[in-house]
């Protein structure tokens, strides 16, 4: 689960306006405080900083999430016949085979569970 945000919605657009503004980086991380594991005050790190600048870019618009660009495969189904024959309809397609191929079926190696189809 995400923790809160040690930090506001308006403190991350004073930040933004501050970068803008060309500001350094450690003269922002110093104007933003927070509470040390022993109840003092301490400044911004680095890796809060990144974050808290990139969430405040986020909210003013400046950059987007793209949507994923190519959609994941759906696995085939393929089926074994009564006699024990394995039907692949896109077996040349998937491997490049070409029509008179000869395969032999080894056996998993080690701990593997998985068959291996190899050329003759």
């Amino acid at each position: 689960m995400a923790r809160a945000s040690r930090w506001t919605k308006p403190d991350r657009a004073k930040m933004l306006k501050m970068v803008k503004n060309g500001v350094s980086e450690q003269d922002i991380r110093a104007a933003f405080t927070t509470k040390g594991g022993k109840g003092g005050q301490r400044t911004m790190n680095a890796g809060e900083f990144a974050q808290q600048l990139k969430q405040a870019m986020v909210e003013a618009g400046d950059i987007k999430q793209a949507p994923r660009k190519k959609q994941a495969a759906k696995p085939m189904d393929y089926k074994v016949t009564k006699t024990g024959r394995l039907t692949i309809t896109d077996f040349s397609q998937l491997t490049g085979a070409k029509a008179g191929a000869a395969f032999v079926l080894e056996k998993p190696r080690g701990r593997s569970k998985a068959w291996r189809l190899v050329p003759v």
